[in-house]
């Protein structure tokens, strides 16, 4: 899935797209929604701290060389890792973990 803000596009990986695939089958389409609504604000805020030079949301963390952040969905029980390819305009989401409560 990619969506579009503002010229910086969010892209979820295979992993990412399989959670907001098990949201919409499950009977979760309203978070599902919410997810993709929550992502497309995120590449816009994190375009423009990379175009400013400031610090994009989440807790950072190098892994290989890369750097991953993590961030949590407010009021809802997803998190979810990202990192940030500026050349490209693009944040990736890697891991979208979906704590259900029932």
């Amino acid at each position: 899935m990619s969506t579009d803000s503002i010229g910086w596009t969010a892209v979820t990986e295979a992993t990412a797209s399989q959670v907001l695939a098990h949201m919409q089958a499950s009977g979760a389409a309203q978070l599902q929604q919410t997810i993709v609504r929550f992502l497309r604000a995120l590449a816009l805020e994190v375009g423009s701290a990379v175009e400013v030079g400031k610090t994009p949301p989440g807790l950072p963390i190098d892994i290989d060389g890369i750097v991953w952040y993590s961030i949590p969905v407010p009021w809802e029980n997803v998190f979810f890792n990202y990192s940030i390819y500026p050349a490209e305009r693009q944040i990736r989401v890697c891991d979208l973990i979906w704590v259900s409560v029932q």
